[in-house]
């Protein structure tokens, strides 16, 4: 769904505000959805109808799945993320916090509370095919009660400059997204070709743990970046932005102590198996790689601001490139560890490949004195 959106959330984040009045708002909205819906009549459905998602999976996965028998619901669930991220991006870049709000907690506690009822309820059925999808069918269910709220703002006019605008801005961060899912997924791919399922297991409980920090930049991401486009005065950002790095930096720091804490605590508890106490020395190369890669999503943004995105899908050709090369390099010899250091070198790169452009960018668009903020 990340892909599929083709980076528009991007020029929907940055164009919003560039214009004053809601006619023209509606109208980028408007363009936008549509270029969504075309890419999927172009892309996704055709791919789907000539089985070419057979031939990927058969590319990612050694291991025979069963697949088939969860694909209509797969499709669901890629379709309805898809527009879901879509509009829970147009609820923070409108402000509309009180409705982003009632939309996430109906999309925690209704889905998890309904799926967990049926799966208790048909305890004898297939609970892979349940789970996908009452899941599914409930997200869908929430976002055609929401989507009401982005199809109000919505005018319905083709503007060709437009949408000319929305994909100049969009498409580099598609390009962007494509070589990030080789970064955070090659791990996973070269593992599952060298490593037994009791050792990538080790690995993916690693990643869940180190995922809180991911989750947490993920959020942030929503609410700052609209806020930041939305400011126009450059010195402003540029202080902002500081304040946010050193008290974030402080805060996931304390985090990344409890988190590796927390986990050690259920070792000891037994609350955890012992057979994952590796995870403890996978887990701080994760999480230090987790904060460097928040940091460098905050300096990203000034590209878009500059609306220079082009520069953040070359910076992810370069890392995605030296992704792969460490992968192949460590994976089969370091094992989980490999492709604990190639996650933290990539976003160690990504963090000063971004920092790099903003003071460049600083000193050609604003230049500021010495003392000024990061």
């Amino acid at each position: 769904s990340m892909v599929l959106n083709l980076g528009l959330f991007t020029s929907q984040s940055k164009l919003y505000h560039d214009y004053d009045t809601p006619q023209e708002r509606g109208k980028i909205l408007y363009n936008i959805n549509l270029l969504i819906i075309g890419g999927l009549m172009l892309f996704v459905f055709p791919a789907y109808l000539c089985g070419l998602d057979y031939w990927i999976l058969g590319i990612l996965f050694k291991n025979t799945i069963r697949y088939a028998d969860y694909r209509i619901w797969i499709l669901l669930m890629i379709l309805t993320s898809l527009f879901a991220f879509m509009l829970t991006n147009f609820l923070y870049t409108s402000e509309r916090i009180n409705t982003v709000k009632r939309y996430s907690l109906c999309r925690t506690f209704g889905v998890n509370i309904i799926s967990i009822a049926v799966l208790y309820a048909w305890q004898n059925t297939d609970s892979i095919r349940s789970r996908l999808a009452i899941t599914s069918c409930a997200e869908l269910a929430l976002l055609l009660v929401f989507y009401v709220y982005y199809i109000k703002e919505m005018r319905f006019m083709v503007d060709k400059e437009m949408i000319r605008k929305v994909l100049r801005i969009g498409l580099p961060m598609l390009l962007s997204t494509l070589f990030s899912i080789v970064i955070n997924f090659g791990d996973k791919f070269f593992l599952e070709k060298y490593i037994d399922y009791k050792t990538l297991s080790v690995y993916y409980l690693a990643i869940a743990f180190a995922s809180v920090i991911s989750i947490l930049s993920t959020s942030l991401q929503n609410v700052w970046l609209p806020l930041f486009l939305k400011e126009k005065d450059i010195q402003k950002n540029l202080e902002s932005t500081g304040k946010i790095i050193r008290k974030l930096v402080l805060l996931l720091i304390v985090l990344t102590v409890a988190i590796i804490g927390g986990f050690a605590l259920c070792i000891i508890l037994q609350i955890i198996p012992t057979d994952y106490s590796e995870v403890l020395y996978i887990l701080p190369i994760l999480l230090i790689g987790q904060i460097m890669v928040t940091i460098a999503i905050l300096y990203s943004n000034y590209l878009i601001y500059f609306e220079r995105t082009s520069l953040v899908s070359w910076a992810g050709l370069a890392v995605s490139t030296l992704s792969v090369g460490l992968n192949i390099l460590l994976i089969p010899h370091w094992k989980a560890y490999g492709a604990a250091v190639t996650l933290l070198i990539s976003n160690g790169c990504y963090l000063v490949i971004y920092y790099l452009a903003l003071q460049y960018f600083k000193k050609k668009h604003a230049p500021v004195t010495a003392s000024s903020e990061e």
